[in-house]
């Protein structure tokens, strides 16, 4: 009973977390809004709530993925992890329940990928590292696309490069690899069932 009391309370407290978060990043837009609205200047208002629009879009997309793991772990990332920024990006309709991948063995993937990344980034950078993600369909399977702007440390590269070539051992299929310390583009094709 204790342990469940621990886990409880560890889950209550990434939540108040997550919750925190997104408030603040809110109460920002607000803010940049009435900025705006007070100077008059109603063309930048108007195309602050359009990104606001466009991001709440990107966030809905990402809660229909169909993949209830993953949509939590992308919806939340950023707020439990600060060395690295994640941009997720689902340029089309995804239903990740076709792939050739169980829902665990991909939020695996996934996570550790990013998790891995997020581990290795150079600290000393100027600019904070950042990554983009972009989710695309096609008629054979789910592309998932790492654009990394930031710098990885070797022992990271190594990481990566080992957990890479193990999932080319299943059906993901690596169909473009850069991976310098300067860039990091990984294209993942998962196939469907």
């Amino acid at each position: 009973m204790r342990d469940e009391r621990r886990l409880f309370t560890q889950q209550t407290d990434q939540l108040l977390t997550v919750l925190n978060r997104q408030r603040h990043d809110w109460l920002n837009h607000v803010q940049v809004l009435l900025g705006y609205l007070h100077l008059n200047r109603t063309e930048q208002g108007e195309a602050h709530l359009k990104r606001i629009a466009e991001l709440a879009m990107q966030e809905s997309m990402i809660a229909r993925l169909n993949s209830s793991l993953l949509s939590v772990f992308f919806l939340t990332f950023n707020a439990l992890n600060k060395e690295m920024l994640l941009e997720v990006e689902v340029c089309n309709e995804v239903d990740l329940m076709r792939v050739a991948l169980s829902e665990q063995q991909l939020f695996q993937l996934m996570s550790e990928i990013l998790c891995t990344v997020n581990d290795h980034v150079d600290p000393n950078s100027y600019e904070p590292a950042s990554m983009q993600l972009s989710l695309v369909a096609d008629a054979c399977g789910v592309h998932f696309r790492f654009d990394l702007a930031g710098k990885l440390c070797a022992s990271g590269l190594e990481e990566l490069e080992k957990l890479i070539r193990k999932s080319e051992q299943s059906t993901v299929e690596v169909t473009e690899w850069i991976h310098t310390e300067e860039e990091w583009i990984l294209d993942l094709r998962i196939p469907f069932a």
